[in-house]
């Protein structure tokens, strides 16, 4: 019993330390300033910028595919997403939505906050600019990226009819104010 005791936090510290599933970390830094979309495509930059939940992985998801994984203080990029309108919904102890439309040649930033929750970290998303993305991230915010050997799963049906009718009702009580007016940034 003493061994399993003393063996949790070691399996804890090593779970916390490794990249989040189904990802990859990229060398080096990236300014996130310069992100450009495939011609005609849209681009999308997925940003945790705090260390609060770090060990705690949210999935996300455009529509019902899954695009990328946070962990503390790291961030993803997206930069081959169709035009049009999409929903943006973060997997942690429930489930986050933001509906974007997107335009072709522009960038959208959307920063992940952990919030407290009963059992799991919840989540906030929240467009934002690259500015306010940069002001809070620090030289350990790292760049993973998808990794498309090892693909995560989909939504449910269940799990985005979910999502997407939560999303819809919390616009008609006067939510997400934020993402209805966000229109991204076109590139030059």
């Amino acid at each position: 019993m003493k061994r399993i005791a003393l063996l949790l936090p070691v399996l804890f510290l090593l779970a916390a330390c490794s990249g989040p599933s189904y990802m990859l970390q990229k060398e080096g830094t990236m300014d996130i300033r310069t992100v450009k979309p495939v011609a005609g495509k849209s681009a999308l930059v997925v940003a945790r910028t705090t260390f609060v939940g770090f060990a705690i992985e949210f999935d996300t998801f455009l529509d019902y595919n899954m695009i990328g994984v946070t962990k503390g203080r790291g961030f993803f990029v997206k930069n081959d997403v169709e035009p049009g309108v999409h929903y943006l919904i973060a997997r942690a102890e429930s489930l986050e939505t933001g509906k974007i439309d997107f335009k072709p040649d522009t960038v959208y930033y959307v920063q992940q906050t952990p919030r407290v929750g009963w059992w799991r970290a919840r989540i906030t998303l929240t467009p934002v600019t690259a500015e306010h993305l940069m002001s809070e991230m620090d030289e350990k915010c790292v760049q993973m990226e998808y990794d498309a050997k090892n693909p995560g799963p989909r939504l449910t049906e269940h799990e985005y009819n979910e999502a997407v009718t939560d999303y819809e009702r919390e616009i008609t009580e006067g939510y997400h104010k934020d993402f209805t007016d966000y229109r991204g940034f076109k590139v030059q």
